[in-house]
């Protein structure tokens, strides 16, 4: 059975811990879309936003990132360790997601299905997943950072507009207008 810790400024002072979640979300993750992990760890002093590591016991499985805004929740990052892929660690992941925001809109994104890709493989996986556990792909996409990404939802759709809001709301005004995604209608 897995349990969380939060990941906030304290973790720097679990040596093994921080270095667990920096190696993945620096390999689990392309550079392009990191966020710098000291920002991303920083805004989990708002409310907000919740950011978990995942254990199964003592070992360190995956983790989450999230944001909450009204009644939705952005998933901008969900990883797994790849030596643990395929053990349903991921499964259980999205189901502790939906006992934490059982009343929330849940969207996320991810790379866009492009069979001429050298991720190509991967990329189909990952929207099966999404698929299995209950998301459907959202009417539009987005441009974040340069980079294409499909919208997917469970729990109800998320308009594009809604999208942009929750955006808005963790960036703030200033920021958000030069790390907003563009919306691409499909």
């Amino acid at each position: 059975m897995l349990h969380t810790k939060p990941v906030t400024k304290q973790i720097k002072h679990d040596k093994q811990g921080f270095n667990d979640i920096k190696n993945l979300y620096s390999t689990a993750f392309p550079r392009q879309e990191q966020a710098p992990l000291a920002f991303i760890i920083n805004q989990t002093k708002k409310d907000t936003v919740r950011f978990d590591a995942y254990y199964d016991g003592d070992v360190f499985v995956g983790l989450t990132y999230c944001i909450s805004f009204q009644d939705m929740t952005y998933l901008w990052y969900l990883a797994t360790r790849s030596d643990l892929h395929s053990k349903g660690y991921g499964t259980q992941i999205m189901q502790h997601l939906g006992k934490i925001y059982p009343n929330n809109r849940i969207v996320l994104n991810l790379d866009v299905q492009d069979e001429n890709a050298s991720d190509s493989d991967i990329r189909k996986r990952r929207k099966e997943f999404y698929i299995k556990n209950g998301y459907t792909t959202a009417e539009y996409s987005c441009t974040f950072n340069g980079n294409k990404l499909d919208v997917m939802c469970t729990n109800g759709n998320v308009a594009a507009d809604e999208f942009l809001s929750i955006f808005k709301n963790y960036f703030g005004a200033i920021m958000y207008l030069f790390a907003k995604p563009k919306i691409i209608q499909n």
